[in-house]
């Protein structure tokens, strides 16, 4: 597995990525047909092609299996997916310690990133990795176009520094 930043030029492949991802999710299991589904791939495909800079991409064999982000280049996580045909591969876990690995790198002492608080799979996935909740609460999510329930996590990088 290789982890580079991202190329716009594969925007569409990564949008799909995470689309997938979320439709996997609690997240897209307790939708209860909300979202628009086209919009959201549609944002997700945007994202990734305006702000490559800020994602970092898993791939192997030519695949994506998933990617990360810092949307606003700090301490703050604002995207993990990885590809239902990848997870339970070690993929998130390798993403999110190369996310980790650049805060640390510009001096910036914690990580912090927030998700469904009914994400089961993900807030044990978060504590396993040594993150601590917060903070939980109700938070209007722009592209899902409702709100949530959500908790934010926090970990210390001193010893990543």
């Amino acid at each position: 597995m290789l982890i580079e930043r991202a190329d716009p030029a594969l925007a569409e492949k990564m949008g799909e990525v995470g689309l997938g991802a979320w439709a996997q999710s609690a997240f897209g299991m307790h939708d209860a047909g909300r979202t628009d589904r086209h919009k959201l791939r549609q944002e997700f495909i945007r994202f990734c092609r305006e702000k490559p800079e800020t994602i970092l991409v898993a791939g192997a064999d030519g695949k994506i299996l998933g990617w990360g982000a810092r949307e606003d280049m700090d301490n703050i996580i604002s995207d993990l997916w990885v590809g239902p045909h990848a997870q339970g591969q070690g993929v998130g876990a390798a993403l999110l310690a190369a996310l980790e690995e650049a805060i640390a790198k510009q001096g910036l002492g914690f990580a912090e990133l927030e998700t469904f608080a009914g994400n089961a799979g993900a807030v044990r996935f978060y504590e396993r990795h040594g993150y601590e909740a917060v903070w939980r609460g109700m938070k209007f999510s722009a592209s899902l176009n409702y709100e949530l329930d959500k908790v934010r996590f926090r970990k210390s990088l001193r010893e990543a520094a």
